[in-house]
């Protein structure tokens, strides 16, 4: 779920064609002259105090989260009892910020969970010397030979008449030669407004639950080698380090920059040597990178000697033997088309199709046999529709969108020939929803591929194929998943013999704050049912499947909905004991805030 609060000042030359459309636009969109920019962004200039009360405590907030840092650095002298004033009440209390015991969760050799709560524990501090120690004593927690992170990110307030209840989710980390621990845990915290009004709202009490500690006894599980490994490639330096500001500011925007970088990475054997490669696809202006690696573990640039450094805008590269010759040939997803360039079996890229159609923004690529005639066939995210004299279509309702692009499933037929065989198969049900991503499996367990579809603004489809016909089932298996979804990721998590699905969305604080707010109810007009909108807000998800193809919604007590902004997610054994562990890629731009959350 996407709640933004901006105001945009657009100078359009508008065509003649769309001139009626933007007049009716402006008849509902409401202009705030410059003057008025400030009142735009003030939550309470439209009655939303319960967001004043949030940006007040979250500033607050991260005065605690420095000071839990320096003092964690520097010892308990680094913080002032003038700062603690500002903050915490005089009638301050709380059980402590760290529980008295801690259970083992798990013990291996790559790191060690263990967790406790402090909620319903007797007070034992109190006061502003109280509120020292407690901070003192989780700043214990994170002693170590660098200086720690920590955040708070605020998902719920209540207010009541003298104060009002935030809920926050807490990290800290510390990272060292020695070894890594990770905090997590929920703040329910009390505040109280000042009588005069004067200053911020202070802290009345703390209750922490759900503490959590991941520790890694022997450093880090995983050491970044991305200089080592291809460092020596002009390109490294010219190209890969460089930050979106630096091309924003050389590349028109015609030729397709685009600053949040959808395109991912793609890794295969290109050229037969047992090795994997790495391709990663660019923003228009910028040529794609085929980086090969060698027996030492160095990489090489070899995207001009492939014959795949396209200036176009690549949004997906996807390699897959598509003519059963035994090499990895490569899809690329561009724009205004996508290309397939068949695999000498050296590395070596020649472009044997155009596939053009109405497929403007392909953001992900997906193969299996669907029809079961022993080649892989191809399908296509198509996010937006192509541009027209309408323009660009915005999701209609945001929570529940079916106007976004079609998606095409192309038959390959041999000889790299496909054919749309969308309709034919009946994956044109649903079919324009926004899609993100697509992921293959037979998960009613009779042989052939199933297709589970994960859409931005919204419902998902599960497409079960019953011998090359397929029916969307997402409804009555339960895994529809209301929500912004952006990744998909099978496995068999539990180990019961049947497949799993772990859908990436995202998790919205402000969403989560608002959507719950009586005025939400009150204002929010056409948005669609509540519960619908709230779910928008909740994060990643997690089903199980059950016998007879349906599934069970086990993501918040399998407590992974927690996943931010999940552009990717993943299952994977990062620690070789047999079961699937989740990765999630996430976050968005943060500019100057590098320890954003």
């Amino acid at each position: 779920m996407r709640i933004f609060r901006v105001v945009l000042v657009l100078a359009v030359a508008v065509a003649p064609s769309a001139a009626s459309a933007q007049r009716a636009q402006a008849q509902v969109t409401p202009a705030f002259e410059p003057e008025n920019f400030a009142a735009a962004v003030d939550p309470r200039a439209d009655g939303w105090d319960t967001e004043a009360l949030s940006e007040q405590a979250e500033a607050q907030l991260k005065s605690v989260a420095a000071w839990l840092a320096d003092v964690a650095a520097d010892g308990p002298d680094a913080l002032a009892s003038g700062d603690v004033a500002s903050v915490v009440d005089q009638a301050f209390e709380s059980s402590g910020f760290v529980p008295g015991e801690l259970t083992a969760r798990y013990r291996g050799t790559a790191f060690a969970v263990d967790s406790g709560s402090v909620s319903g524990a007797a007070t034992t501090y109190r006061g502003a010397q109280g509120f020292r120690r407690a901070l003192g004593a989780l700043a214990e927690r994170l002693a170590g030979d660098r200086s720690p992170r920590a955040d708070f990110k605020l998902y719920s307030v209540d207010a009541g008449s003298a104060g009002f209840t935030i809920l926050a989710h807490f990290e800290a980390s510390v990272a060292g030669p020695a070894g890594s621990r990770q905090l997590n845990a929920v703040w329910s915290t009390i505040w109280r407004l000042p009588a005069d009004g004067d200053g911020g709202p202070l802290m009345l009490r703390v209750e922490v639950a759900d503490y959590e500690e991941t520790s890694t006894p022997r450093g880090p599980l995983f050491v970044d080698v991305t200089e080592a490994a291809v460092g020596h490639n002009p390109s490294y330096q010219d190209q890969l380090l460089q930050s979106p500001d630096a091309w924003l500011n050389r590349i028109p925007k015609a030729v397709g920059y685009n600053k949040t970088g959808w395109q991912g990475v793609s890794v295969a054997d290109v050229n037969g040597d047992g090795l994997d490669d790495i391709f990663l696809p660019e923003q228009g202006g910028l040529p794609n990178r085929l980086y090969v690696q060698n027996r030492e573990g160095t990489f090489d640039d070899r995207s001009a000697e492939a014959a795949i450094d396209y200036l176009e805008r690549a949004l997906a590269g996807l390699f897959v033997d598509l003519d059963n010759d035994g090499d990895q040939d490569l899809v690329l997803s561009s724009r205004p088309a996508v290309l397939v360039l068949e695999n000498d079996g050296g590395g070596q890229f020649a472009r044997v199709r155009h596939i053009a159609g109405n497929i403007p923004d392909s953001n992900s690529l997906s193969a299996a046999d669907y029809d079961g005639d022993g080649d892989l066939d191809l399908y296509i995210c198509g996010y937006r529709r192509a541009y027209d004299e309408r323009g660009v279509a915005s999701p209609v309702p945001y929570h529940d969108a079916n106007n976004g692009g079609r998606n095409v499933l192309l038959r390959n037929d041999g000889g790299f020939r496909f054919v749309d065989a969308t309709v034919e198969a009946g994956l044109d049900v649903n079919n324009r929803r926004f899609s993100l991503a697509a992921s293959w499996e037979d998960f009613d367990g009779d042989g052939d591929a199933d297709l589970y579809v994960a859409n931005d603004y919204g419902r998902n489809n599960l497409y079960r194929n019953d011998g090359g016909r397929f029916v969307d089932v997402a409804g009555e298996a339960g895994v529809e998943d209301i929500s912004s979804g952006m990744s998909v990721s099978w496995a068999d998590y539990n180990r019961d013999g049947r497949m799993d699905v772990y859908v990436g969305n995202m998790f919205s604080a402000a969403g989560n704050r608002i959507t719950y707010q009586r005025k939400f109810e009150r204002d929010r007009q056409r948005a669609g049912p509540l519960a619908e909108v709230q779910r928008m807000a909740r994060g990643n998800s997690l089903f199980a499947g059950t016998s007879g193809g349906a599934f069970r919604d086990r993501s918040v007590d399998a407590n992974v909905t927690m996943g931010r902004w999940s552009w990717s997610s993943v299952f994977a054994d990062i620690n070789n004991d047999g079961w699937e562990d989740l990765v999630v890629a996430n976050g968005n731009l943060t500019q100057t805030l590098p320890d954003d959350l």
